[in-house]
């Protein structure tokens, strides 16, 4: 039995910069916003970025929620063309629409700035509302913002909040084409998740009207228009999107979803998600696009979900991922030392990377390792040994390279000494030699002087001319 629901609460939105990024939804940090495509010679086809006042801050989450439940509303009520001037109401009531609470003012007067001062450096191209495809090319902010008690342009003394739309983005919101959102759906979900259904219905919707049985959205592509930090393994990414779908698979706007390895243009890791639509999807879809209709939501009840599971911290979730089950899990860590518990890990992890097929099942292996404190398995080494044992045989790897070095250095130099002798005619070499035996120290003449066996002097003398040779190349002397 489908049960009706209220008149859907629809809000219609622009689309020519609501899929480009404004705003950080992460509660902390810092995240650069910058989008650029460019075609196959290399030119510029889109560039978009967003710098913030260094004040105020970068425009997080507060912020697009002032943006999209409050302000959205506004322009929306305010008709077309959009009046220069906007009446938000108070703080108060703006941080009650946030669902920020009555008390935060403040939180909701630097949202406000956060917005007014995020700088837009945009070059697009949108379908405008007749067809048209229009070219914006600027720098702009979207509005400022007046407060109660300042002056507004026009001179009276603001009794609310005020925004006074630029001209540029009043050209936008007058010419860009709008879709519609259902406002209480989006107002009731959290930053990401709400920013996930402002991206993702465009193709959604699309699914629908071409009755494919899935949506497709590209991690990558959400992860650069939402924006969020892009993971590279699957595992982290799951769960990062995990968070972001929960509440649509929970609502029913979405029935599925399923990812597929793939790779980006440049070859990093990228996964194609799958979306099957849900009821909620389907019936929003309805509602939006039937014609001479009361916009109703016609919705067969969700069946109710169990409580998740806490998800695992800490060493329960070391444990978790090496097999042991979440309950068995949480009482090992309760039950015995930590550091029983990591010196199993740290012999569970070498088994696992040295003898792969001796444990069959590595939970269970783990758990009873950790109940019965085994011994160490012949041949086991601690990280600490295997890291001290890669250390050592680096420093002699590192003294055998340096050896090989010197010795290649000092063979360069004794060929640059020879050649440097050949090279010269016998006059010169005779005279070379006694300037080598006239500047010698005087120990090395008087040794030279004093020997008389033939081959011992000529020893000498290439002693000395090398040693001469050496100084006039720069050279240092021979060990």
């Amino acid at each position: 039995m489908k049960t009706k629901l209220a008149p859907l609460d629809a809000i219609r939105v622009e689309t020519a910069l609501a899929r480009l990024p404004i705003h950080r939804l992460a509660k902390q940090g810092s995240i650069s916003i910058e989008l650029r495509e460019g075609d196959e010679r290399g030119a510029a086809t889109l560039i978009w970025r967003v710098s913030h006042n260094s004040e105020h801050g970068q425009p997080g989450p507060l912020a697009y929620k002032t943006d999209t439940v409050v302000i959205n509303r506004k322009l929306e009520l305010a008709g077309r063309p959009a009046p220069e001037l906007i009446r938000l109401g108070s703080l108060r009531e703006i941080a009650e629409a946030t669902g920020t609470g009555e008390g935060n003012i403040m939180l909701v007067k630097r949202a406000l700035l956060q917005n007014a001062g995020a700088f837009i450096t945009a070059k697009i191209k949108y379908r405008s509302a007749d067809g048209r495809e229009v070219e914006l090319d600027a720098n702009f902010t979207r509005y400022e913002v007046h407060f109660a008690g300042e002056r507004l342009p026009d001179g009276r003394k603001a009794d609310a909040v005020y925004l006074v739309l630029g001209a540029t983005y009043r050209r936008i919101l007058d010419t860009a084409l709008s879709r519609p959102l259902d406002f209480t759906y989006l107002r009731a979900l959290p930053p990401i998740a709400q920013r996930w259904y402002e991206l993702a219905s465009f193709t959604l919707f699309g699914a629908l009207k071409h009755r494919r049985p899935t949506a497709r959205l590209a991690y990558s592509e959400f992860c650069l228009h939402a924006p969020q930090a892009r993971c590279t393994e699957s595992g982290p990414m799951r769960k990062q999107m995990a968070r972001v779908h929960a509440p649509h698979l929970e609502s029913g706007y979405l029935a599925d979803v399923t990812f597929e390895a793939t790779t980006d243009r440049e070859g990093r890791p990228d996964w194609m998600m799958a979306y099957t639509p849900g009821p909620k999807a389907r019936a929003e879809y309805r509602a939006f696009t039937g014609k001479g209709r009361p916009v109703l939501l016609d919705v067969p009840p969700t069946p109710s979900r169990p409580e998740p599971e806490p998800k695992p911290t800490g060493l329960v979730l070391e444990l978790v991922e090496r097999g042991v089950t979440q309950a068995v899990a949480a009482d090992l860590v309760r039950d015995f030392p930590e550091d029983r518990l990591r010196r199993q890990v740290e012999v569970v992890d070498w088994l696992r990377e040295t003898k792969p097929k001796r444990v069959k099942d590595l939970g269970a292996y783990l758990a009873d390792a950790i109940r019965k404190d085994f011994a160490p398995p012949a041949g086991f080494r601690s990280r600490a040994e295997r890291a001290a044992a890669e250390a050592t045989a680096q420093a002699e790897q590192d003294q055998q390279e340096q050896a090989r070095q010197a010795t290649a250095r000092a063979q360069a130099e004794r060929d640059r000494v020879r050649a440097y002798w050949e090279a010269l005619p016998p006059e010169r070499q005779a005279a070379l030699e006694a300037e080598a035996l006239d500047q010698a120290d005087p120990a090395d003449r008087a040794a030279y002087a004093a020997a008389t066996a033939p081959p011992v002097r000529r020893m000498l003398q290439a002693g000395l001319r090398d040693a001469h040779i050496r100084r006039l190349l720069g050279l240092p002397a021979a060990d």
